[in-house]
């Protein structure tokens, strides 16, 4: 039977074999439960693929960090707005080495335990480069050192305002592009046609297909 709870207008119990139920719960899981199917198919079910990225954001050289983190960001958030790579969406995961060769180990050996990581960006400096550099080699995961050719610094007055504008765009502030923004931007080009070309060959994206594309580059 119907009750007032006693407490406002409108809140409601139903009792059902003694036990009250709220009115308003009931109706909204109700309603949820109808709209279940048109949900479910507004979810999106497309496969992740992880990247990497490791940078010194903290420590004396956390300006290239701060520099790369958002040239990464703008080649993710493009590439995942324009549908993804081959139906896989791409998350970026960002970590901080501050140019220490031992925390660099410590990131290469977490990243190469994750199987979803598909490729590494990354370290920046010469001394935490060749530290990760045979780890990402052991684990069996594609790694374009970062920070010399082809990827190295660029005068930040030569880039396009296109480019600059859209860099800018992901920033919390405005910040400008640095000198290493543009090689952290076609890197991550490069990247996006590597991994659309396994797609294409293998029918998927993981470590092993990825290495063997790139073997055939």
């Amino acid at each position: 039977m119907w009750k007032d709870a006693g407490r406002e207008i409108g809140d409601w119990r139903l009792e059902i074999k003694g036990c009250p139920l709220n009115l308003q719960s009931l109706i909204s899981n109700l309603i949820l439960f109808l709209l279940l199917p048109g949900l479910s198919a507004c979810v999106s079910v497309d496969p992740v693929i992880k990247i990497g990225l490791v940078a010194p954001f903290e420590g004396a050289e956390r300006v290239v960090g701060y520099d790369v983190i958002y040239s990464a960001r703008l080649a993710v958030r493009e590439i995942n707005q324009a549908g993804g790579i081959g139906g896989y969406r791409v998350a970026l995961v960002a970590l901080d080495d501050s140019g220490d060769p031992e925390l660099a180990r410590q990131t290469a050996v977490a990243l190469a335990a994750d199987p979803a990581v598909v490729a590494v960006l990354g370290h920046w400096l010469p001394e935490t480069t060749a530290v990760t550099t045979p780890l990402y080699a052991q684990a069996n995961l594609p790694f374009i050192p970062m920070g010399a050719p082809p990827f190295g610094p660029t005068d930040p007055a030569t880039l396009p305002a296109d480019f600059v504008a859209r860099y800018t765009a992901v920033t919390p502030f405005d910040e400008q592009p640095g000198p290493y923004a543009a090689s952290t931007y076609a890197a991550f080009q490069r990247l996006w046609q590597t991994l659309a070309e396994t797609e294409q060959r293998h029918g998927r994206i993981d470590r092993a297909a990825v290495m063997m594309v790139i073997g055939n580059q």
